[in-house]
């Protein structure tokens, strides 16, 4: 019985309540008049604020007028776009068609990384700047230069209105003084960094500098701007809230969730004042559940629960809009339209909004962007300019704001440098070498402005390094001096040593053989394009070939020797590499071209005297001997094209050409000798950019040296799920022991399947593949980033 009286008395209670806020709306409706003013207030939530999209598409179906609009965060985002003029619709495919992956990252597309840094772009798991020689944890996660980039274009139509009361729809955007406390309303200046300032999440996303102050999101100060929107001149307040709900006792046991309701409470507590101030109110947080504020791929479940809980609110919605039209009060909501007013002026500015006084710096900033005054730009043409600076890695963000001038604009650059000093780390395995960890050490402006020093180890049974030093030479970053020096150590795959290195039984004579490459280069490069450069060098390389055996295995041989040669030589070479593909791995779009052409010189060689313990072997090493002769004035040609083209969004085919050939002096009678930094080593089922090691299908990386090279392939990439591909593969090739891949050649042909999938750690590829010359398969698996 005393159940029964509980419930009763709840269900009572929750009757009078129901009845006296329909009540008070019944008393703010009735009192509409054609002077009465609509507030419409959006609290922040991260990815759960989609779902204000219900709201947005209720007004517009019922031709609500809003008068003033607040938000927070992503309120901040949807209100400030709607009070320029995007419907509902428009905004929801907005959100269907970003690419939040990307928005949500430090990333830029391949395609705009300048083609002196793409070397270095995007091969390691995790950076850190080094400050005072150490590194320390970055400032935020999240620094979102495109995020800027998608802001810029969708305000690009108010670029010329610097008080957001201008706008359709009067609008103001909370955000919080992160160093000295308080609430600060964005209500005049740069729309889009409004914005990003509203949603800078602290820790996750960098602050934004505004009029020298340091702003992140308002939710940290009034997650539910109601009070705010009243301010403004509000009479009545309709009201959408996706913010925090407070975890229970049991859950609040995980240490996570318990910072987080540090921070919940305060604005739970914030919210019940807030709400009474609200007429209509679309609460949010019960039937969003579990869905959290990053959960930005739940976008579509979270805009349906959003267009769900509104229409439970269309009785409140219809007599709001009723009441309107009784008062005579119509409906009027279209995009603003575009003022295509000439830029009559550039400032250049650290992100703090101090202007940039080293003029050098300036004349850099101004050449890389190419845009002149007194011209109207397009949000394209001015994103592709902020793109080319940001794309040579100098900073970490750059991004640009307008302001009205004597009938034009000026456009300011801002830019937040990157630490002089950064700290990488990726880890790899792969079936063939070993594995690894890769340890970088990148330095900028070490010597001289506009210059970049690196050092990079990978620690591993298979070691490699490599040091280099990049100088710009002129004020465009055009010409730039080039000097590297790399050394590998690589088991060799070599076909050739299996073959001939055998005992009387046919068994592996000596079974590892090592490779070891160092190569010092010097270049003079120009940059054709931010994706095209030409390179005009000299490389010195020694290579040594020795045989690895155990003390057993040495026990066994009478006149063991680990030494076959060494070998080193000259060259030098004109290369035109061309690279705007969309992304280094699982590349969807654009094409990768390399052509090259080497004169060698210099040849020094010295074979140990392998006869009397590896016969076969010291044959096939040996240029002195008559099967061989050496030809003279040796020149490479190389062309190696690589095409991605998307057929759908999920299947891309890509179509590769290549071609190696040497030209020199000729014997009919002999076969040239060429030494194995000379030859193209054939094989391996990933894509590299080494020009003298061409993947094919079947074969190990670098296992069929070969004089020259005609090959085409094409596979075709699937995208079975989100970041998991299914690529099939078939590749035919002519090659030869010939200068000329077309003299005495035989046919190649190979097939094979590889199953990949982006990772956190890096690629992560499964490939079977086979050919006619080999009479089994080859089965590769790899993982991480490469040397």
């Amino acid at each position: 019985m005393k159940k029964i009286l509980i419930f009763f008395a709840i269900a009572f209670s929750l009757i009078i309540k129901s009845q006296q806020k329909n009540d008070s709306l019944n008393i703010a409706l009735q009192n509409v008049t054609k002077d009465t003013k609509f507030g419409l207030a959006l609290s922040g939530g991260g990815a759960k604020g989609f779902a204000h999209i219900g709201i947005l598409k209720m007004i517009d179906s019922l031709g609500i007028k809003v008068d003033y609009i607040t938000g927070t965060s992503m309120g901040g985002i949807l209100g400030g776009l709607y009070a320029m003029g995007y419907n509902a619709d428009q905004l929801k495919n907005t959100i269907y068609k970003m690419d939040w992956n990307r928005i949500l990252s430090n990333k830029i597309p391949y395609s705009k990384v300048n083609i002196s840094e793409k070397d270095e772009y995007d091969k390691y798991i995790l950076e850190f700047p080094v400050v005072k020689g150490f590194p320390t944890l970055p400032g935020s996660y999240i620094e979102g230069q495109y995020m800027g980039e998608v802001l810029n274009t969708l305000t690009f139509n108010a670029k010329h209105i610097n008080d957001f009361s201008k706008l359709k729809i009067p609008v103001q955007l909370t955000s919080s003084d992160i160093e000295n406390g308080g609430l600060i309303m964005q209500k005049q200046g740069s729309l889009p960094l409004a914005i990003r300032a509203t949603l800078a999440i602290p820790a996750a996303f960098a602050p934004v500098y505004i009029d020298g102050k340091l702003l992140v999101d308002g939710g940290l100060d009034r997650n539910y701007p109601a009070n705010e929107v009243r301010e403004m001149g509000a009479d009545f307040v309709i009201g959408g809230y996706t913010g925090f709900r407070l975890f229970t006792k049991k859950e609040i046991e995980n240490p996570m969730k318990m910072i987080y309701q540090t921070h919940a409470i305060r604005s739970v507590e914030d919210f019940k004042h807030q709400k009474e101030l609200s007429n209509v109110l679309v609460d949010f947080v019960d039937p969003l559940g579990e869905i959290t504020t990053k959960d930005f791929a739940k976008f579509r479940r979270i805009i349906k629960i959003g267009e769900v809980e509104a229409r439970k609110h269309l009785p409140e919605f219809v007599a709001l809009a009723e009441a309107q039209r009784k008062a005579g009060i119509q409906y009027e909501h279209q995009m603003i339209e575009e003022v295509k007013l000439p830029t009559v002026k550039f400032t250049f500015n650290e992100e703090d909004g101090t202007p940039i006084n080293d003029a050098a710096e300036v004349e850099v900033l101004k050449k890389q962007m190419g845009l002149t005054e007194g011209k109207y730009y397009d949000a394209k043409t001015v994103n592709e300019a902020i793109d080319r600076v940001f794309g040579m890695r100098q900073y970490v963000k750059v991004y640009y704001t307008y302001t009205n001038e004597n009938d034009g604009l000026v456009m300011n650059v801002f830019v937040k440098r990157a630490k002089k000093g950064a700290f990488k780390l990726a880890l790899h395995y792969d079936t063939e070498q070993s594995v690894g960890i890769i340890v970088n050490y990148t330095y900028r402006n070490i010597l001289l402005n506009r210059s970049r020093f690196l050092a990079t180890v990978d620690i591993s049974e298979r070691f490699k390094a490599k040091l280099a030093y990049q100088q710009f030479l002129d004020s465009g970053e055009r010409l730039w001096l080039d000097l590297e020096a790399k050394m590998i150590n690589l088991k060799s795959n070599d076909l050739n040593f299996r073959l001939y290195d055998v005992n009387d039984d046919g068994s592996d004579r000596f079974p590892n053989h090592m490779y070891r490459n160092i190569t010092g280069k010097i270049a003079l490069n120009y940059n054709v394009s931010p994706n095209a450069y030409l390179s005009l060098g000299t490389e010195f390389s020694t290579e040594r070939m020795y045989s690895l055996l155990d003390k057993v295995d040495q026990s066994k041989v009478d006149n063991y020797s680990k030494k076959l040669y060494n070998h080193s030589n000259f060259n030098t070479f004109l290369k035109f590499e061309q690279n705007n593909l969309n992304k280094r791995y699982f590349t969807t779009k654009g094409n990768h071209l390399q052509v090259s052409t080497r004169f060698y010189y210099g040849d020094q060689y010295e074979l140990y005297d392998l006869n009397t313990v590896q016969p076969l072997l010291y044959l096939i090493l040996n240029p002195k001997d008559s099967y061989y002769y050496e030809p003279k004035n040796l020149i490479s040609f190389t062309l190696n094209e690589n095409y991605f083209y998307p057929i759908t969004r999920r299947l891309t085919v890509k179509a590769n050409v290549f071609l190696g050939a040497s030209f020199g002096s000729k014997r009919d009678d002999q076969v040239p000798y060429l030494f194995l930094n000379q030859k193209y080593n054939l094989g391996g089922s990933e894509y590299n950019n080494d020009l003298l090691s061409p993947e094919f299908n079947g074969l190990r990386q670098k296992e069929l040296p070969m004089t020259s090279v005609a090959k085409a392939a094409v596979s075709l990439q699937y995208r079975i799920m989100k970041k998991l591909y299914l690529t099939p593969s078939f590749s035919y090739g002519k090659v030869s022991e010939e200068l000329s891949p077309f003299n005495n050649s035989f046919d190649m042909f190979g097939y094979g399947v590889n199953l990949g999938y982006e990772s956190l750690i890096g690629p992560i590829s499964i490939n079977v593949s086979r050919n006619n010359q080999l009479d089994f398969s080859r089965i590769y698996f790899s993982i991480g980033f490469k040397f």
